[in-house]
């Protein structure tokens, strides 16, 4: 059986001395890649690990992730990649429902994840294994525990009983307040790897930038890409990736070829000034990849002013559910005069695209339907949610030959020319800054608290539910009997089951009662303009009127997070600001004290009081 490890280590066997992976300037080579996944393989075949059984990998990307991930699969192993910053209440849901067999994790990450395993009560609890760490060379026998010899030879390995398709599972948001496993295939996930590798005419001397979460399928691409065809991967630190002035000397640094990026990203980049960020630092890259968000056309004409047009740009459509990507565009240097955004493209290999109306009826060129996706191709379905998986994947009669399909819940369009736009949700499932939400999903969790009685969750700042300017919010309405409620105390429930990024992206407000329609239902379009982003815009007369450095930043603060009264010691990013908010309360910053700040000190002093500090030093 094809396996996606056995494409990388043949890629081993025949550049064996070429660089692999490279992270805070160390490197591997593919014979080292080959040899500890060939060691970390064995370990977890002494571990009990049998064929198809899950491997939860709980750790920061570093040069021992992909080892880790290779030696899993040749264990037979299903990797089921989650965040370190996911919530203590989201573990414990992903361990009970997935039930894996081993957990990896870093020594730092290692007492969250034995709290949230130790209140699983599973029948067979799972060896929490605490991965080597990478800055001190050690050898991954150390992460396993185990006494396997130095070298081993890949006869010396012998194979699981039979391998399994399965190849990862993929935590998404759920609307009844539980995430969703997306299981991946290997067969699914190579067939893509080959198309791409084909169209974007991949070699071995080409170096990807490698900049998402492991458990974003955005990954994939990214790290699977270069090595199925002898390239180099080239993990950022995240600390690299949220600050677009260090993300760009990265890249430049890194001589990376081929880059994959969000438009928030894009966007992040496009706004650092034109002497900090002109031509020449992408003078290495020949492919810009874009997806996980509505691309404008903005931030392509913005780019191409920039950075002029020899990098090739392509825009890329496909959710976790249809293995990775099913649509393509390669995005022309003219605007295309009939999208209102960037369109999505056509369908690629082995793939083919319906649009369907309410009555499931196919939607005539430029009226908008639900997208369905079809593909022998696709995940495999739900873990352990059969139910889901009925409601999302069918087997539809296709130019005569039945297909499977898959319903995204997107809306689209056709154009004149056969590419698909992208025009937005069907359902309460919400796009910001790349993150899949289900609006349902935070109800349910936040009706939870005793506290509140009803609550509703409503998207501001959005079109069709996409995030297409990178201002949206979600706004949280609740009433409780409780009159001492305060924000901090939901926040404080909320932490532990949200996710910090959606939780940074939620604004709250207590009603007396929440409004209805005339038929009893919640009135969310009413809820939607009872926030306005600019209601605080006018008040803020009384802090601009002090000259001092303080005031002046809580002047700005309550302008862009369209709050009052904050709190000096209050974290900036759990008032609902996020790394677009940063940029501008930056340029606030230059523009009205001048003072150079920079994007990582928002995080490293995310308080008024540590900024206030921060900036008197810049100025001193």
């Amino acid at each position: 059986m094809l396996r996606i490890e056995k494409l990388i280590f043949d890629q081993a066997d025949q550049l064996p001395e070429a660089t692999a992976v490279e992270h805070n300037g160390k490197q591997l080579s593919y014979r080292e890649l080959k040899q500890q996944a060939l060691e970390i393989s064995r370990g977890l075949r002494e571990c009990g690990l049998d064929a198809g059984e899950t491997v939860v990998v709980f750790q920061h990307r570093s040069l021992s992730t992909l080892p880790l991930v290779l030696g899993i699969w040749e264990a037979g192993g299903v990797v089921l990649p989650v965040d370190p910053n996911t919530p203590l209440k989201m573990l414990e849901w992903i361990i009970r429902d997935s039930r894996p067999r081993v957990i990896v994790t870093d020594g730092d990450l290692k007492p969250r994840m034995v709290e949230a395993a130790e209140k699983v009560n599973a029948a067979s609890a799972p060896q929490i294994l605490t991965s080597y760490p990478n800055s001190n060379g050690h050898s991954p026998r150390s992460a396993l525990g185990k006494n396997i010899p130095a070298t081993i030879d890949i006869d010396d390995v012998s194979e699981p009983p039979a391998y399994k398709d399965d190849c990862y599972v993929i935590y998404t948001s759920g609307s009844e307040g539980r995430p969703k496993g997306v299981r991946g295939g290997h067969k699914s996930l190579i067939q893509y790897l080959r198309w791409q590798a084909q169209e974007f005419a991949v070699t071995e001397i080409d170096r990807f930038s490698q900049t998402a979460p492991l458990s974003f399928d955005f990954s994939l691409k990214e790290f699977l890409m270069p090595l199925i065809c002898g390239a180099c991967v080239c993990i950022a630190d995240r600390t690299t990736v949220i600050d677009a002035q260090k993300f760009v000397d990265w890249v430049h640094e890194s001589r990376i070829t081929v880059m994959c990026c969000v438009p928030t990203l894009l966007r992040s980049i496009l706004q650092l000034a034109p002497s900090s960020s002109d031509a020449s630092v992408f003078q290495s890259l020949r492919v810009l990849l874009i997806s996980g968000d509505m691309l404008r056309w903005d931030d392509v004409s913005g780019w191409r002013e920039r950075f002029g047009n020899s990098i090739s740009l392509f825009n890329l459509y496909g959710p976790t559910e249809s293995t990775v990507i099913k649509l393509f565009y390669p995005i022309p240097e003219t605007r295309h005069g009939e999208s209102i955004n960037v369109p999505v493209g056509r369908p690629i290999e082995d793939a083919a695209v319906l649009i369907v109306d309410e009555n499931n009826q196919p939607s005539a060129p430029g009226e908008i339907g639900e997208i369905i996706i079809l593909s022998e191709w696709l995940a495999r379905g739900y873990l352990n949610d059969e139910r889901s998986a009925d409601n999302r994947f069918h087997r539809l009669y296709y130019h005569g030959t039945q297909q499977r399909a898959y319903r995204t819940g997107d809306l689209g369009r056709w154009l004149s020319d056969g590419n698909v736009e992208l025009m937005g949700r069907k359902d309460r499932q919400v796009k910001i800054r790349g993150y899949r939400i289900e609006l349902d999903e935070i109800e349910s969790i936040l009706s939870e608290h005793e506290a509140i009685s009803d609550v509703s969750v409503v998207l501001l700042n959005a079109s069709n539910n996409i995030d297409v300017d990178g201002l949206a919010t979600i706004a949280c309405y609740f009433t409780t009997a409780q009159t001492a409620l305060t924000e901090k105390e939901i926040r404080d429930f909320a932490k532990e089951r949200l996710l910090p990024q959606v939780l940074s992206l939620t604004r709250f407000r207590c009603l007396d009662k929440l409004p209805l329609t005339a038929n009893g239902k919640v009135d969310r379009i009413k809820l939607q303009s009872l926030i306005d982003p600019a209601e605080n815009n006018g008040s803020q007369s009384s802090s601009n009127g002090s000259s001092t450095i303080r005031e002046r930043i809580v002047a700005m603060w309550e302008e862009l997070l369209a709050l009052e009264g904050i709190d000096l010691e209050a974290n900036f990013f759990e008032l609902g600001g996020d790394s677009m908010t940063a940029i501008r309360l930056l340029r606030r910053l230059r523009e009205e004290l001048h003072a150079e700040v920079k994007l990582g000190d928002v995080y490293e002093y995310p308080s008024v009081s540590q900024l206030t500090n921060r900036v008197e030093q810049l100025l001193a």
